[in-house]
């Protein structure tokens, strides 16, 4: 193609977008990372007016339809740049977060196909793409990978086998393009909804497919992961790092952007969840079907023989496991049972447990072996927190829409076409990750907890007693950093804080403030608890600092608690510290957002910082 050739591009955000900084900062950044300077578009009629955009505003082909269809809230609705010769979508069709649709508008210089082959190889027009001729001038319209992925959510809701998801899957597939003028039903509108209706529902799943595996906590938003990615590392093939890995978002984002990644967190529980997440999904399906079929089978027999013993009556089959055996494991797990208040009186659930975790070693492939014990532990879940009914029905319900969730992603990803990075999270202190080499690592998206404001053992106790998951409780949530229920050395803290012992945050000014305020004035508890987290975190970012490669950079999503002394709340600035200390030890400040929150009924979260440092 001609060097002087000049392509103009839009990008249309989302409309289901929540907060305005989120298209302000999230949405510009990402663009400035995969694309590279863009100017914000504030309504879309003005482009319409004032640019080459104005000869498809014809009734033959009404390019103002298209554009001003579904548009976001707020003083920003899209983006606008150029560049002097056509360029590769495909990284910005497959990573873009916040933008739903890209319109490419150039000369014609040569057939669509043949154009659109440079633009997007992976495109199927009438899909994620469509092109409009005007002239000597052409106007392609692209469909992010990340509206169907998004809506695939309602897919998972109303789909209850195979056949439903497929039909509804090419359903999503053809929407954009061809429901132009489709009218939304009201949204009083509940009884006889189409899927189509639900697309046009202004909200932001966020547990869609594999981010919907097991309840947590405290979850990294996908959407903004994923636009921090696209910022942090832009390129194709790398390594990143979640070293608080949670549930796994990022590590499901990375994977869905083609990039490698590597998890660390101390909670055995949430590491299981981040690796079946990211590991589910590479399954093939029909393998996947017929372990569960056989584990179920198995487990239905077992729990048969419990109810028949308890009723006393005798049945020909027997079962696979002793009841010896299922006491002994019962009855080394008695004390940490007694803290469970749900099953202190269920002495037969916890049996119940006990067996379907023991039917897992019928199951010879790991991945899908994993798959099965955190459905057994999201039935848990499931159970002791709002559900009433039989277990085994609780677990069947739960795998049931697991499962179709896995087959839908390889559905969907016949159109999206997507080859996943490859994920692995461990059992790690992110204080000390000697397990991952120096200067290795891309890139880091992570979000520490937020000092002591979330108990992040408190839900999944449960499941980490019964799943055998943990040797000790005790030393767990001694050693999760931030944890707000457990009694830290006092003495040493107080002796590091006066400078009587080695005090890594003696250059940290604005610790040293935040701690003194609490300690001086009656809240000395809660003074060194959150200086025993900024050493926690002195000693974290010193550890990311090690493990990422020079210029490489890193985003830290922190929240800033609420104290009360002497009558009035004072704000703990988590995000100056950590930025102070990151300069301490070698980091350069990047980019920095900050934005407001509700306030939160733990810990009075009312900020939430992104610091994005470079090495």
């Amino acid at each position: 193609m001609s060097s002087n050739l000049k392509v103009h591009f839009y990008f249309k955000i989302f409309n289901n977008i929540k907060s305005e900084d989120e298209v302000e900062e999230f949405a510009y950044l990402e663009l400035k990372g995969l694309f590279g300077e863009v100017q914000p578009i504030n309504n879309f009629y003005d482009v319409l007016t004032s640019t080459p955009l104005q000869s498809f505003t014809d009734e033959d082909i009404r390019i103002q339809d298209i554009l001003t269809m579904e548009l976001p809230y707020g003083k920003i609705q899209g983006y606008y740049g150029e560049k002097s010769d056509i360029i590769d979508l495909t990284n910005l069709v497959k990573r873009l977060a916040y933008t739903r649709e890209i319109f490419v508008l150039m000369d014609k210089k040569a057939e669509p196909e043949a154009l659109l082959n440079d633009l997007f190889p992976d495109a199927i027009i009438g899909k994620n793409v469509e092109f409009f001729e005007k002239e000597d001038k052409i106007l392609f319209r692209f469909i992010t990978n990340q509206y169907y992925l998004e809506k695939s959510e309602y897919i998972s809701k109303l789909s209850r086998n195979e056949k439903e998801v497929d039909s509804n899957v090419e359903i999503l597939g053809k929407h954009l393009i061809k429901n132009v003028y489709r009218v939304p039903p009201s949204s009083t509108l509940s009884i006889g909804k189409r899927l189509i209706d639900y697309f046009t529902i202004r909200e932001e799943p966020s547990l869609y497919l594999n981010h919907y595996m097991h309840p947590y906590k405290g979850k990294f938003h996908p959407k903004m992961v994923r636009a921090l990615l696209n910022y942090v590392y832009p390129k194709e093939n790398g390594v990143i790092l979640d070293n608080f890995s949670g549930s796994g978002t990022l590590l499901v984002e990375a994977s869905y952007l083609g990039l490698d990644s590597l998890g660390v967190e101390i909670n055995p529980l949430s590491t299981l969840m981040s690796n079946v997440k990211c590991n589910s999904v590479t399954i093939p399906v029909k393998k996947l079907k017929e372990n569960i079929d056989e584990f179920m089978s198995l487990y239905a027999n077992e729990v048969k023989l419990i109810k028949s013993k308890r009723a006393g009556q005798k049945l020909l089959i027997q079962s696979k496991f002793s009841s010896e055996e299922i006491d002994k494991e019962i009855n080394a797990i008695a004390d940490e049972l007694e803290n469970i208040n749900k099953l202190n009186d269920k002495k037969h659930l916890v049996k119940e447990i006990i067996l379907a975790k023991k039917c897992l070693n019928n199951i010879s492939d790991e991945k899908s072996r994993n798959f099965m014990l955190l459905s057994i532990s999201g039935t848990i879940s499931d159970f002791l927190r709002r559900r009433k009914a039989e277990f085994i029905e609780l677990l069947k319900d739960r795998v049931d829409d697991l499962y179709l969730r896995i087959y839908l992603f390889h559905k969907l990803n016949e159109l999206l076409k997507i080859e996943l990075g490859e994920a692995e999270c461990f059992v790690g202190d992110t204080r000390d990750m000697e397990i991952i080499e120096s200067d290795s690592v891309d890139g880091i998206v992570n979000s520490p907890p937020y000092s002591t404001a979330l108990d992040y053992i408190k839900n999944d106790y449960p499941q980490l007693v019964l799943l055998g998951l943990v040797n000790s409780m005790d030393q767990l949530q001694e050693d999760m950093m931030g944890n707000p229920r457990i009694n830290y050395d006092k003495d040493e803290l107080r002796k590091r804080f006066k400078k009587e012992k080695e005090d890594p945050l003696e250059e940290i000014k604005n610790a040293q403030k935040y701690v003194g305020l609490l300690v001086n004035n009656g809240r000395e508890n809660a003074g060194l608890r959150v200086y025993n987290f900024f050493i926690d975190m002195f000693h974290s970012l010193k550890e990311m600092y090690r493990v990422m490669k020079p210029k490489s950079k890193c985003a830290i999503v922190i929240g800033n608690n609420h104290f009360k002394v002497n009558d009035r709340y004072h704000e703990i600035e988590n995000d100056e510290v950590l930025l102070e200390i990151g300069k301490s030890l070698g980091f350069k400040e990047d980019y920095v957002i900050k934005r407001e929150l509700q306030k939160t009924s733990v810990g009075n979260i009312r900020k939430e910082t992104i610091l994005i440092l470079e090495k």
